[in-house]
């Protein structure tokens, strides 16, 4: 038999785990987790979070900077506003803390990864030459980890620290369709882009990652399957210098350039584009961003300062009800 307890006037069932399948306005108190609980439809919405201006010296600003991670747990690290290209941010799903810096100053540069396991790749360095270097971060220091085997910038990238995908970039002057491979120690070339493409986006695992946007407003999208690229849906509204968040069947295409920037998010099920809830923050290019399609991150950006979004995608969801 269920037992209640008395809660602000409201009798509530107390568990100690939450219910598997709860409906639509039940509310439980979960002793494990001390929290009192509920069940409720959440809309599509980006909501502001914690800023990271302030947490260093250099963080009032990033643009362009790489995200890994997840919502809760994210990594925010490279920019193209010098001296902080090194500097490495952690946020926790509350507020911005310092992580370990980058061994590398560099620019345009990508990653992937965990907040404890990530990667960053390619990138231009403060002689104005692009690099091949890569480093690795395990959730308090970045150490040296192999070269790829064509420097390049502007690049995308998927994956984790052990089984890497970049593709694209520019390599000083033309757009590259080259992919690159990581094993966490040396990188091996894959199947060739069927577009060279620079300034674009991308997102999900080594054997599964989807491409898309680039430089003059491309719709264009391509999925690898972890030897060879083919064309997915065209985008609804062609984007570069964007965020990326998901996987290749759920991927989330936050702000960007298109024409002139703007808050524009798309979603792509794996065979099309939809248009999804806007970012807050009205004009937002090289926007970085982590998480996934139903809950991404978005930081950072050449017109956002230091601002933080969280996106939830809506539906139903079980959320902590403050019982202050």
């Amino acid at each position: 038999m269920a037992t209640y307890k008395d809660l602000k006037g409201t009798s509530v069932q107390v568990v100690s785990s939450d219910p598997s399948n709860p409906v639509i306005g039940q509310i439980w108190y979960n002793t494990s987790s001390n929290t009192l609980k509920g069940f409720e439809l959440q809309l599509e919405a980006w909501t502001t979070a914690a800023p990271f201006t302030g947490v260093n010296p250099d963080s009032n600003s990033k643009s362009d900077p790489c995200g890994a991670g997840t919502q809760t747990a994210a990594l925010m690290f490279g920019s193209l506003d010098a001296p902080n290209t090194i500097y490495t941010l952690e946020y926790n799903g509350t507020s911005w803390t310092t992580g370990g810096d980058m061994g590398t100053q560099r620019t345009r540069l990508s990653g992937g990864g965990t907040q404890t396991a990530a990667f960053a790749a390619g990138g231009k360095n403060p002689s104005n030459s692009v690099t091949a270097t890569c480093e690795e971060y395990n959730g308090t220091a970045w150490t040296g980890g192999g070269n790829m085997n064509t420097a390049r910038e502007e690049l995308a990238a998927a994956g984790i620290q052990t089984a890497g995908l970049i593709f694209g970039g520019d390599v000083d002057p033309a757009a590259s369709n080259a992919t690159e491979e990581y094993d966490g120690s040396s990188w091996t070339n894959g199947g060739s882009m069927g577009t060279a493409q620079k300034f674009l986006a991308g997102c999900g695992v080594q054997t599964a990652a989807v491409a898309f946007g680039g430089q003059q407003n491309q719709t264009k999208t391509e999925e690898y399957d972890g030897s060879s690229w083919t064309a997915g849906g065209n985008m609804g509204t062609g984007k570069y210098l964007l965020g990326a968040a998901g996987l290749q069947t759920a991927a989330l295409a936050i702000g960007g350039m298109g024409g002139s920037p703007n808050n524009l998010c798309q979603s792509y099920n794996g065979t099309s584009w939809t248009n999804a809830a806007s970012l807050n923050t009205t004009t937002t290019t090289q926007i970085g961003a982590a998480g996934t399609r139903n809950l991404a991150l978005a930081f950072g950006g050449q017109s956002a300062g230091g601002n933080t979004e969280e996106y939830n995608s809506g539906g139903p969801a079980t959320v902590t009800i403050n019982d202050a």
